[in-house]
Order: structure tokens, then sequence, then C-alpha cells
């Protein structure tokens, strides 16, 4: 799964409240993120339409301080790919004219989508959101089914 052990520790402490990584894999997927991105391209109209049915219209994330409040576009919670990890845990840099290297996570699994409006979609961008955010987004989930 995980390239790096250390991920894989990451990911399980962010996931810790709701069963860690193993009772979460469905949120990852490792493939090249250019395919995950074309895979959710084809269907990103019909995810908006079941978001907005299940969820209402309000902007899921909230994390920006001009938050609109209405949710006009679909981000991944756990980006498709993300160089942060690399930075933060190994170190690694940009150099002169390449960014610091990106890593395949999030997957286009219906559980890994939310609703957001374009200042948190722009806000959050490849990073990942704080546990508390995640796990509060993911327990609604899981309520609501029950």
């Amino acid at each position: 799964m995980f390239d790096h052990q250390e991920d894989h520790e990451h990911f399980d402490g962010v996931l810790r409240d709701i069963g860690g990584v193993e009772s979460n894999t469905h949120l990852f997927d490792f493939r090249d993120p250019h395919m995950k991105r074309k895979e959710f391209d084809r269907v990103r109209d019909s995810i908006f339409a079941e978001l907005k049915h299940q969820y209402g219209s309000g902007c899921q994330l909230g994390c920006h301080e001009d938050c609109s409040e209405v949710g006009t576009v679909v981000d991944h919670l756990i980006p498709l790919s993300s160089n942060v990890l690399n930075k933060s845990i190994r170190g690694m840099r940009a150099t002169f004219e390449k960014k610091a290297p990106t890593q395949s996570f999030g997957s286009n699994h219906p559980d890994n989508f939310v609703l957001s409006c374009r200042r948190c979609n722009a806000f959050k961008s490849n990073k990942i959101p704080t546990p508390e955010l995640i796990n509060h987004i993911l327990r609604q989930r899981h309520q609501k089914a029950a």
C-alpha cells in the first residue's frame, strides 16, 4: 500500500478515531494520479448531484476564514496526490524549477468526496485536512448510513 511506513503511521494517526487505516482502506488508491483524475472527471457531475442530494448544499470543509458556506465544487477529502508528507516527514524541498515529489494517496471512493466552496477548495488544495475535520466528516457519513 504505502511506499513509506511513516506515511501509513501518519494516516493511521489521522484516522485513529474511526478505526485507523485498516478500517478505511477505501479512502486510498495508490495508482497514478492522472489516471484517477481522468476517472473522476468523467463522473464529477453525478458525484456533485449525489453529494448535494445526500448532504445538502453546504460547504463540508469550512476550512477557510471566508468560507462562502455553499458547496459548489467536489473535492477529495484525502487528495489524489500530495507532496505534503514528502516535505513534512522526509524534509524534501523544491529544487530549481522542480517541486518536491508528489505521492499518490486519495481514492475516488464516494466516502472521499466532499462538497466545498471555491475558497475552501483552493485553500485546502493538495493538503491533507486536519484529523478533526476528516473524522468529523467521516463520522457524519457513518451516522447517516446507520
